[in-house]
């Protein structure tokens, strides 16, 4: 689209935005509406390392950190700052394989823990709850 400002022209492509349909909607004065959102496409947001007052602590997301800090391993110790130091296809299956197996043992630890907390409870209905969860993990 040409627009002028002050005597300037200049060529203006507004960007183009996916909208999904909501669910909400209705009738007023006669015109139906629903409400639409912006379709967001996720931007892994940088893992950083930091450390406050000798306490060690990573940003961003935790499976991105998780992650980071398994790829460490791989780079001979080497700390990753670039882009370059991205595993090989090998590795990189073999990281999410490590990935993979260390979710399942949080899974399972956190089923573990609440387990416990409801047979201290003598909560019967939730034990037979978590038991059948627990079988379908497995």
């Amino acid at each position: 689209m040409k627009l002028t400002y002050r005597g300037v022209s200049y060529e203006y492509n507004p960007p183009i935005m996916e909208l999904t349909e909501g669910e909400i909607g209705g009738k007023y004065r006669g015109a139906n509406w629903s409400q639409s959102y912006l379709r967001h496409i996720p931007i892994p947001q940088p893992v950083a390392n930091l450390k406050y007052r000798g306490v060690a602590y990573s940003t961003g997301h935790p499976v991105d950190v998780e992650a980071s800090q398994l790829r460490k391993r791989y780079v001979n110790g080497e700390t990753l700052t670039t882009v370059e130091a991205v595993p090989t296809v090998s590795s990189r299956k073999q990281l999410l394989d490590e990935l993979n197996n260390a979710h399942l043992t949080s899974i399972r630890r956190n089923l573990e823990h609440r387990l416990q907390v409801a047979r201290a409870k003598g909560d019967q209905n939730l034990i037979r709850l978590l038991e059948a969860e627990a079988e379908h993990i497995v």
